[in-house]
């Protein structure tokens, strides 16, 4: 059952996203937006933020007061559009805070300025700068959320063809199916309050202006090389779009021997972590990633 809160929250998503549509959207309007999304979470005073240089790209890291074994390498979502390391630093704090691991918050290039393969290859040299820090492989689990998460988990698969077996992936809301082709934009369009199929149509050009979403590093629920991966765990609503693609996901990599924990929760909006502190749906998923992310980061000690 849903709580007060994500009722509550639900409502005024729709009364936001309404006023945010009354003109025809343009980039500049639609990324402004987007980082406004990131105040929608608590703050914390518990976490310090400081800006590095991380693999030639710039990022924010997450340091709680408590710092234990692990790290995270964080992908904001966005559309791969839309987003950056500050509209996504609450979530990142929080989940700095609640796994005891520094979290790296990566500003990644953006679409449409910096297509496909941009992002991905931003990230796989995130990790080489991790490795090269002398973080060992098996400490380092790959964070995204939405279009983030298909950087995290192509970033993972190519990782695990290469022979760098990481701790583990997080994916909050994946989107990974860039053919657009569930039959949850169907049967959610009416409940989810933040993304649609319209939307996410310009959202991939930008990404793959070849147009080719067939690629499985565009569209990683579609590589042929999930067996071996190390564990992942899935969190998605069940209200939403891209909870066909959260499904595929778990799915596809239980079949190839994956060790997966999948988490739906009911009448949230996409991403819904975003809003930790102020949404108890979001400290529970939160808590059960810092949870897991500990077990896997202990196993491959």
């Amino acid at each position: 059952m849903a709580s007060a809160a994500a009722e509550k929250l639900d409502a005024e998503l729709r009364a936001w996203t309404a006023s945010m549509t009354d003109q025809e959207p343009t980039l500049e309007g639609l990324r402004a937006g987007g980082e406004a999304m990131g105040t929608f979470g608590a703050e914390r005073t518990d976490v310090k933020v400081e800006e590095i240089d991380m693999g030639g790209r710039r990022a924010l890291v997450h340091t709680p007061e408590q710092v234990g074994s692990g790290v995270i390498l964080h992908l904001h979502g966005g559309g791969l559009t839309l987003g950056s390391p500050e509209s996504h630093t609450r979530l990142a704090a929080h989940l700095a805070a609640r796994s005891r691991m520094k979290v790296y918050n990566l500003d990644y290039r953006l679409a449409p300025e910096n297509p496909f393969p941009a992002g991905a290859d931003d990230t796989a040299a995130a990790v080489r700068w991790l490795l090269d820090q002398g973080v060992p492989a098996e400490q380092i689990i790959l964070s995204g959320d939405s279009g983030g998460a298909a950087l995290a988990l192509t970033t993972l698969i190519d990782q695990t063809r290469d022979g760098v077996r990481l701790a583990g992936g997080i994916f909050m809301s994946p989107w990974a199916d860039f053919r657009l082709t569930s039959a949850t934009y169907e049967t959610n369009a009416a409940t989810d309050v933040m993304c649609s199929h319209p939307m996410m149509v310009p959202l991939r050009q930008n990404y793959v202006p070849t147009g080719d979403y067939e690629n499985p590093r565009v569209s990683p629920a579609f590589a042929g090389a999930l067996a071996g991966l190390p564990p992942l765990i899935i969190q998605a609503s069940a209200a939403e779009v891209l909870v066909g693609d959260a499904r595929l996901i778990a799915s596809r990599a239980e079949e190839a021997g994956v060790d997966v924990t999948y988490q739906e929760f009911d009448v949230v909006p996409h991403v819904f972590q975003l809003f930790a502190g102020n949404l108890p749906e979001a400290d529970d998923a939160l808590q059960s990633v810092a949870e897991w992310a500990a077990r896997v980061v202990a196993a491959g000690a």
